[in-house]
């Protein structure tokens, strides 16, 4: 939502109060106000949500895709003041499904926005011009000249250039920061005797609900210079980089994309958690509450590293967001700018409460991915029940807080299983998914007990590491794990048990 007349205090304030309590909402989705503890309904949290201790369980090895991943290389020359980029792109694409491909389809996100992507050249790796080719919304599609059998490869160079829109959100640039996510063309993945997994985004009243884009696991080489002198030049990334003559180069592996916030007022707070970095990049009047997300994110990777399996990179950035909604990429998340304006000195605020539902992602969406469209209980409801580990485990005295405050205030109705495309927009999307996602889990580790659910969280995620889930892995990794009857709580929480 972009405020056109920041002067207008009480407008601000109201739209601010919206965006408590609300985390992974695509840009411009309509977000809901913090419950206090006095004004929900008294409610009891689920039966051993406060009675049990979590275990201890020993790390858990994350296995590659042993070489069959795409690699994207990316070289970009940001114009920070003036909004613009040019980009250099080449795409080395592997097939890994069982079909034979006569096309490709590239995802370019930025056609989603009037007159911000301008392709220039579209080859094949020998530079030989891709003449044929055409346009269908978002979706760029390319016949192939020669079919591409499974586990053959095909490389693909486009160059392009790009007119930044200023909006708040992900895609977008303000006063205070440019941010590029989903800014560069990508090959989604496809699935055997089905095609590829490619979603139109979903609007209600203008508004976006959910998110739509599905990637899979794939490597990037990155090389960014500026056209700007850049002394005080800020830069937030998936990875870290390292500067050569004025380019700064990135390497990041099997990872679902690669994203920028940049800025030339961000104030950096940075600490070291079992062996990661982890950096807070905050506005200067909220540099408490940057140093507070830093905090809250370190713990969030040593419990999530215990319970799940160790985090994998030795960098994790947490980024203040000129908008109001949080979003989670690989390496990083964005967090709106009202967290950090609420933030009040104790772990009662949703600065906590997000913080630890987006570092919660870089298991459920960048480690494990599936599709967020049609099925995004898998990363939201997993997201969500995260946050109520986290205060579980260091705010125990917080717990019941966090039922009423998140959950239970809203009496949240829906099924868990729902897909994005809801007629009503984002709030019954949020109830049914989010929040009844977090009572399904609750309901499923009651039903197994602690160990067998603690053990089947892990087998899914390391059974899974780098690939795209569904319902029948999740599933088929908890029924490795018990054979207690769930047929009841599906039968109460999923349209389809």
């Amino acid at each position: 939502m972009i405020l056109q007349k920041r002067n207008l205090k009480i407008v601000c304030i109201v739209i601010l109060l919206l965006a408590i309590l609300t985390a992974c909402q695509n840009q411009g989705a309509t977000e809901t106000s913090t419950l206090s503890s006095e004004n929900v309904p008294s409610a009891t949290p689920p039966q051993e949500a406060t009675q049990t201790a979590l275990p201890t369980p020993t790390p858990t090895e994350v296995l590659p895709l042993d070489g069959q991943e795409s690699h994207y290389k990316l070289d970009l020359t940001v114009d920070y003041y003036n909004h613009f980029v040019s980009v250099e792109e080449e795409i080395n694409y592997t097939n890994k499904s069982e079909d034979v491909l006569n096309d490709l389809v590239l995802v370019v996100s930025p056609m989603l926005f009037q007159d911000s992507f301008f392709l220039k050249t579209l080859t094949y790796g020998n530079d030989q011009v891709i003449s044929v080719f055409y346009w269908e919304g978002h979706r760029l599609h390319i016949p192939l000249e020669a079919p591409l059998e499974p586990s053959s490869q095909v490389d693909i160079k486009i160059s392009f250039s790009l007119v930044v829109p200023w909006r708040e959100g992900t895609m977008g640039y303000t006063g205070k920061q440019l941010n590029l996510a989903n800014w560069y063309p990508f090959i989604p993945p496809y699935k055997t005797g089905e095609g590829w997994q490619v979603h139109d985004m979903w609007l209600v009243n203008s508004f976006i609900v959910g998110e739509h884009l599905v990637y899979e696991a794939a490597d990037f080489e990155v090389n960014l210079q500026f056209t700007d002198r850049r002394e005080n030049m800020k830069i937030a990334a998936s990875a870290a980089g390292i500067e050569q003559d004025g380019i700064i180069h990135y390497t990041l592996d099997l990872a679902r994309g690669f994203v920028f916030s940049i800025s030339d007022v961000y104030v950096i707070s940075q600490i070291e958690q079992n062996g990661v970095t982890i950096l807070s990049y905050a506005f200067p009047e909220h540099q408490a509450a940057g140093e507070a997300a830093a905090n809250v994110a370190a713990d969030a990777i040593a419990f999530y590293g215990d319970i799940y399996s160790p985090y994998s990179r030795p960098v994790f950035s947490v980024i203040e967001a000129d908008f109001l909604h949080g979003m989670e990429f690989d390496g990083m998340t964005l967090l709106s700018r009202g967290f950090y304006e609420f933030y009040d000195g104790t772990p009662l605020t949703n600065l906590t409460i997000i913080t630890a539902h987006e570092t919660s992602h870089q298991w459920f969406f960048s480690l494990v991915g599936n599709d967020q469209a049609i099925e995004p209980w898998l990363d939201e409801a997993l997201a969500t029940y995260s946050e109520a580990l986290f205060y579980e485990h260091y705010y125990p005295d917080s717990l019941q807080w966090w039922w009423d405050n998140r959950v239970y205030g809203y009496n949240p109705s829906g099924y868990v299983d729902s897909s994005i495309y809801f007629p009503d927009g984002y709030v019954p999307y949020r109830d049914s998914v989010y929040l009844r996602g977090a009572m399904f889990m609750q309901a499923l580790r009651d039903t197994v007990g602690d160990e067998a659910f603690f053990a089947f969280i892990k087998d899914y995620v390391k059974t899974n590491a780098y690939e795209n889930a569904s319902r029948q892995d999740f599933f088929a990794a908890l029924a490795r794990h018990s054979d207690v009857d769930i047929t009841p709580i599906l039968k109460e929480y999923f349209q389809n048990p």
